[in-house]
């Protein structure tokens, strides 16, 4: 068993954690150098439409179907259709990264905040 060491607590380093997790490695140790997971992820508040509706299944698909399950756990409204957007669920960003980290925390991801990488 080995150690894996994540840098990112986005969206494809929450991934990539739960992936090692699930990959049976001893010790998966996720920094972020802010105090939120999630970075960017966390301004839009959109998981399914359009072509993120295929990306969602996608990533069920390769193994991360705990993250878009965590998403549609904190959906206010889904299955909306408005201009450009089909099919859409939205999500609170206040409700998503705590759910995101309890998923981490609960599958065994070592979180570390405010962890610079030189």
């Amino acid at each position: 068993m080995s150690t894996i060491i994540i840098i990112g607590g986005g969206w494809a380093g929450c991934a990539a954690a739960l992936a090692a997790r699930r990959g049976k490695a001893k010790h998966v140790i996720l920094l972020e150098r802010t105090d939120l997971l999630l970075g960017c992820g966390l301004a839009g508040g959109i998981m399914r439409n359009n072509g993120r509706h295929t990306a969602a299944e996608e990533l069920r698909l390769m193994g991360a179907g705990a993250l878009v399950d965590a998403a549609d756990g904190v959906a206010t409204h889904a299955g909306l259709d408005f201009p450009g957007h089909r099919h859409a669920t939205l999500y609170s960003t206040t409700r998503m990264e705590p759910a995101v980290r309890a998923l981490l925390r609960d599958k065994g991801v070592d979180l570390r905040f405010l962890a610079r990488v030189v």
